[in-house]
């Protein structure tokens, strides 16, 4: 996507935030599942911004939730279902057209499947992706469990169709796929059985592309010593970053204090298929963003960083530390840039808890505080999603719920700022 694309896409996002910024023309309201009638409109798609801007991966490597934005409104996995919010609202219903289902089982359009039903047991959540009036994803075959299929559906969960089978048991023997759906493409590397990315007992060292359609087959993007040692990859424009953990390997890695890491950021060109080193102090992927120009990561208690995509200078924009904290992840908006932190606190035997109080910081552009709030009941060490939607801040205390609370963003900056409850 060239840059004056990439502008045009922020002007429009900008005028779309400034229309939906009114409280009163929005409600937040949450429909409880179990509901025998189909409250399910699907808006007609909103073509104020391009296709791009839906068909390319966003805010960074969220690989632990499965929430897709499209012209047509927003898509949720959750817990074996696919769950739709119209824009300017965070109602969110069962994909599901029928008026007597009971949206509980199987017989629901809206129903994907459990975790270990499509995907190995390992995996948290699918991803989903959209392009051109249907959404995607990828499930294990329940025929043999090896091979991988691409499936599509209509915007409304209907229509369900398998658009080709596109890795078989000669490339998944032993192994199995983690990918991200990007402008046509399904990304994707192989990870050993048993492993996660980054392991030192991962052997593929392919990144691999099918695309969207039906008959055309996988590819190898590259094959690069990179893949294997990566723990994560990102997909913006025309680029593929992968981090790759420098020090002592550990599997069970986490943002301890006392023992920060910090990452090589590799960049991929799916131009020209080079792959360089962009720097070795870079921050986790949960607390990057990129765009066309630059790239921006924070740092735990130390501050927030920009660096040049082109002259790989990289900089110190902005101190920032939060005291008492074991660690944190950045979310990277148009308005505002917002932290989780979480609380260092110990259980009875004097053992650290790492979710027991988690507090949300919402920052400026310059990387001023404007607001805190403590969040204490979002209990997982994966913190929780957060989306922008332009006239809400929305939040998940886990990426096996559906949104539950929200900010105005109106009250952001002013004594009013709080998170409220979504309730049935």
């Amino acid at each position: 996507m060239n840059k004056k694309l990439y502008l045009t896409v922020a002007v429009l996002l900008i005028l779309c935030f400034v229309l939906s910024s009114c409280r009163n023309e929005t409600q937040i309201s949450f429909t409880p599942t179990n509901t025998v009638e189909s409250d399910l409109v699907i808006l007609q798609p909103d073509l104020s911004l391009p296709d791009e801007y839906y068909t390319s991966m966003q805010q960074g490597a969220r690989v632990w939730h499965s929430y897709l934005n499209t012209p047509y409104g927003k898509y949720h996995y959750v817990d074996g279902f696919i769950l739709y919010s119209q824009y300017g609202n965070s109602k969110f219903v069962k994909l599901c057209t029928k008026a007597e289902c009971t949206h509980t089982d199987e017989y629901c359009d809206a129903y994907l499947g459990k975790i270990d039903q499509i995907v190995p047991t390992n995996e948290k959540t699918i991803q989903l992706g959209y392009y051109e009036d249907n959404i995607y994803y990828v499930e294990r075959s329940k025929k043999n469990g090896l091979d991988w299929n691409l499936i599509k559906m209509n915007m409304d969960g209907t229509e369900r169709q398998l658009v080709k089978t596109f890795a078989t048991v000669s490339l998944t023997q032993g192994k199995r796929c983690l990918g991200f759906f990007h402008s046509y493409y399904y990304y994707f590397v192989m990870i050993n059985a048993g492993q996660e990315m980054g392991s030192k007992y991962n052997t593929d060292n392919n990144f691999y592309r099918v695309k969207l359609d039906d008959y055309s087959e996988y590819e190898s993007v590259i094959s690069n010593d990179v893949i294997p040692e990566a723990c994560m990859f990102t997909l913006v424009g025309d680029n593929v970053f992968f981090y790759v953990r420098t020090g002592p390997y550990n599997e069970n890695y986490k943002l301890y204090d006392e023992n920060p890491a910090e990452y090589e950021l590799y960049m991929l060109s799916l131009t020209d298929k080079n792959m360089r080193l962009l720097t070795d102090k870079w921050a986790d992927y949960r607390n990057s963003h990129f765009d066309w120009e630059n790239a921006y990561c924070y740092k735990h208690n130390d501050g927030f960083y920009e660096l040049n995509l082109t002259s790989e200078q990289m900089n110190k924009v902005a101190d920032f530390k939060i005291e008492d904290a074991w660690g944190s992840l950045a979310y990277f908006y148009p308005d505002y840039n917002y932290i989780i932190a979480f609380a260092k606190t110990s259980d009875s035997r004097g053992y650290p808890r790492y979710f027991d109080s988690q507090t949300l910081y919402i920052l400026d552009k310059q990387y001023h505080i404007l607001n805190s709030c403590i969040i204490d009941a979002l209990k997982l060490d994966t913190g929780c999603f957060i989306d922008d939607t332009g006239s809400f801040v929305l939040l998940t205390s886990s990426a096996h719920k559906p949104i539950n609370f929200f900010i105005y963003k109106s009250d952001i900056g002013t004594d009013d700022v709080k998170l409220n409850k979504i309730t049935n």
